[in-house]
């Protein structure tokens, strides 16, 4: 009876295993398939088959962030788990992927994930700080963020990047890069440096830059020189500072800012799509100069053919009708008008025919569009 039973188990063990195809799969179907969820359901699943007991060593896509259920990471032991995973992960195996999302963040933490990411030939980096609560605990040397391999860069985070005036970033293979939160702080070794920075120069396939709510601080010009750069992305600019962009492929210009906002451009043969937003006080006493500077900028940008302005822009310049009819409009090839009204849109706009024809002037055939549910100006990637 026991010989019999003993034999029927086998049986049964044998069918088992040849029904179970999911471990049998290839190591490239089953990397694929653990790349949909977090980390620490990849390192889980080795309970459940032995052939995965170390696959979660070698897994090419990783994926740190604290789920919304109880059985996932936790805030408290969340660094702890990933300073954990990485010393134990094979050291050898390449990463396509490093994405980390977190209420919580240390300046060590970061360090050590951006330096394991420029270590194993990472080819996306993303770190997000989803937190509404400053977590800032000083910066660290941005001469970390070197590599060869890396093509998407994505950093929403509040601390800080030291720069110098000589630093310039290195990545060859980066083609989209996204900076959101961040403080770019200019340390100068001596009074007689320049307060320019050049951080992009050194990136030849870059096609997509996204500034978003960083904070300048002590810069007077940045500088964004690229040859291949093809969408940019000026969103949060609060900091007054010149904006020095050289990019002839450049299609894509966005811009949401302060009035306050100077652009020296060149070599945009390319640029078909404007979209500039702009904030300021109503009780300054510079509205003049703030016109001046917002033409001068659409005097960098006078080939675009579709531009998108908000209403406060729109009530900018009409505040001086008189240098609206002066003034040649200077965008010669415009073919359409998008006004961003947001939630509040006046009753009558006629108060803004003579900004509507300084514009149409230069393009009789110019369509005019009011748009008063717009999409809020983010840039995800």
């Amino acid at each position: 009876m026991v010989r019999r039973n003993s034999s029927k188990a086998r049986r049964m063990a044998r069918e088992l295993s040849d029904d179970d195809r999911i471990t049998r799969l290839p190591d490239a179907v089953i990397h694929h398939i653990f790349s949909f969820v977090d980390t620490r359901s990849v390192v889980q699943s080795s309970l459940l088959s032995q052939s995965w007991k170390n696959t979660w060593k070698s897994h090419p896509h990783l994926n740190f962030e604290i789920g919304p259920s109880p059985d996932q990471v936790s805030g408290s032991n969340f660094p702890n788990f990933t300073h954990r995973f990485l010393s134990k992960r094979d050291d050898v195996t390449e990463l396509s992927t490093i994405e980390f999302r977190s209420n919580s963040i240390t300046l060590r933490l970061l360090k050590k994930i951006i330096l394991y990411a420029m270590s194993h030939k990472t080819r996306k980096l993303k770190i997000e700080f989803s937190g509404d609560k400053l977590t800032r605990r000083g910066g660290f040397d941005s001469s970390l963020l070197r590599s060869r391999y890396l093509q998407h860069l994505s950093l929403n985070i509040d601390f800080g990047l030291k720069i110098s005036p000589s630093l310039t970033w290195d990545f060859p293979a980066l083609t989209t890069l996204t900076i959101k939160r961040v403080t770019f702080t200019l340390q100068l070794v001596n009074d007689d440096a320049s307060n320019s920075v050049d951080l992009f120069s050194r990136f030849p396939n870059l096609k997509t830059l996204a500034l978003d709510d960083c904070t300048l601080s002590d810069i007077d010009t940045f500088i964004i020189k690229s040859s291949e750069l093809e969408s940019l992305y000026l969103i949060g600019i609060y900091h007054s500072c010149e904006f020095v962009v050289s990019a002839p492929k450049l299609s894509l210009f966005t811009y949401n800012g302060i009035a306050r906002f100077s652009l020296s451009a060149k070599d945009l043969n390319s640029l078909n799509t404007v979209n500039f937003q702009t904030i300021y006080s109503r009780s300054i006493e510079e509205h003049s100069m703030l016109l001046e500077l917002m033409i001068k900028t659409f005097q960098q940008l006078y080939k675009a053919k579709s531009l998108t302005i908000n209403l406060e822009a729109l009530k900018l310049l009409s505040m001086f009708p008189e240098l609206c009819e002066r003034r040649i409009c200077p965008f010669t090839s415009l073919q359409s008008l998008t006004v961003v009204s947001g939630h509040w849109l006046p009753h009558s706009l006629t108060g803004f025919s003579g900004v509507f024809d300084y514009f149409s002037r230069s393009s009789p055939a110019l369509k005019i569009h009011i748009d008063s549910n717009p999409t809020p100006l983010r840039f995800r990637y």
